[in-house]
């Protein structure tokens, strides 16, 4: 019987001696350990500061972030989600990515619970649609006093990582608030709970850099009550922009009839002159009526936006 001579059993011993030389670190073998290249990318830190404030903000409303990273040609390369127990300065999300120039778009409180999300994919634009308001047919849901911030980073540049250890840029984002809440209040209308105020805006869609999305305009109700014949309502809607509808109207519920219509910017917001739409997400409209002629025909007196006199005029209202 003819034996054949097999080499493999004992070239496998021989690199399992070899291996073990360089576990054990032998300064007697001719060893070289490779050289095994670290991770690489960024690690995004979040805090809020508006251009009215000098000090950083770690707001506890954001308690959740979605973190999409941009190359320098604006197309999406990886994104994540993800959940924050404490928003403070030590806290980071951590993003692997592959050498190159890249900005990140972080947004909280953007969830199926209050919009219609869009698919996100890799290759998508900044400027590509992200969320629509919940809405049946033109009325808009209402997210109650529910908080939306959104910011983006200055471009970084991510190196290509040859050490072992690994390699991760900082960078800091500012978040900033893109929703606001209106209180509106109507005094002296007589039958005060057969009016109603409402707000028509097409701003219930939002691109992922931030800009309005093109919509249809939408009906916001407010959540109303009547106490000491002062209708009182109150809205909770996203950033507000020039050159947008944001119509501000009170009328008879049953007939539609309006007794006030106006732009919520221009007309009345912005006329307070201390009013700052990137610091300020709060505000307060007064409407004062009365029937100065006791014929049913009723003027309205006076509009406060935050207190603060904007309109003082006499101004006939059909009742």
């Amino acid at each position: 019987m003819n034996l054949r001579y097999t080499p493999f059993p004992g070239i496998i011993l021989l690199l399992i001696a070899l291996l073990y030389s360089c576990i054990k670190g032998d300064s007697n073998s001719s060893c070289v350990e490779p050289v095994v290249p670290g991770d690489q990318g960024v690690h995004v830190y979040l805090y809020s500061r508006t251009p009215c404030q000098t000090d950083s903000l770690y707001p506890e409303e954001i308690r959740d972030v979605l973190l999409a990273v941009f190359d320098q040609e604006g197309k999406l390369v990886t994104y994540t989600r993800d959940t924050i127990p404490e928003l403070n300065d030590l806290y980071f999300e951590e993003i692997r990515t592959k050498p190159g120039l890249y900005t990140v778009i972080a947004w909280s409180g953007v969830d199926d619970t209050w919009f219609d999300m869009q698919d996100i994919r890799t290759g998508s634009k900044k400027d590509d649609l992200l969320f629509r308001i919940r809405r049946e047919g033109d009325l808009a849901r209402s997210i109650a006093d529910h908080k939306v911030f959104y910011g983006e980073s200055i471009a970084f540049y991510v190196e290509d990582n040859k050490e072992t250890e690994a390699h991760f840029e900082n960078v800091h984002i500012s978040m900033q608030e893109v929703t606001n809440r209106i209180s509106v209040s109507v005094e002296g209308l007589p039958n005060t709970d057969q009016f109603e105020v409402i707000i028509q805006a097409n701003n219930g869609s939002v691109n992922m850099n931030g800009t309005p999305a093109a919509d249809e305009t939408l009906i916001y109700q407010g959540d109303e009550t009547v106490e000491n014949f002062v209708l009182e309502a109150h809205f909770t809607l996203l950033s507000l922009h020039s050159g947008y509808e944001n119509t501000l109207i009170i009328r008879d519920k049953e007939s539609g009839t309006e007794i006030f219509s106006g732009n919520l910017l221009g007309t009345l917001l912005l006329k307070n002159p201390e009013v700052n739409l990137a610091c300020d997400h709060d505000f307060t409209i007064e409407f004062t009526a009365e029937d100065q002629c006791n014929c049913g025909t009723y003027v309205i007196m006076a509009i406060r936006v935050n207190k603060w006199l904007v309109h003082s005029y006499d101004t006939e209202i059909s009742r």
